[in-house]
């Protein structure tokens, strides 16, 4: 499966930047275009792991529960 570099702008609007066949490749663009944001920059990069453009952007766009607490914690 293929990993797939997404700037993700408010309203949920995506737009896909590369698409990688390495995670190590697509972890290197994501790092180095998060280090190159701007404030005026109004995105986030989004790096995700699917078999289509169209599964990752319903991972994407799916509101991801906060990890439980721990004793810790």
């Amino acid at each position: 499966m293929p990993y797939f570099v997404y700037k993700v702008f408010p309203a949920k609007r995506y737009e896909l930047v590369e698409t990688f066949e390495k995670y190590r490749d697509a972890r290197g663009l994501a790092r180095t275009m998060r280090s190159e944001l701007k404030d005026r920059d109004n995105f986030t990069v989004r790096l995700v792991h699917a078999a289509t453009t169209t599964t990752a952007q319903r991972l994407l766009s799916e509101r991801r529960e906060a990890p439980p607490l721990g004793e810790d914690a």
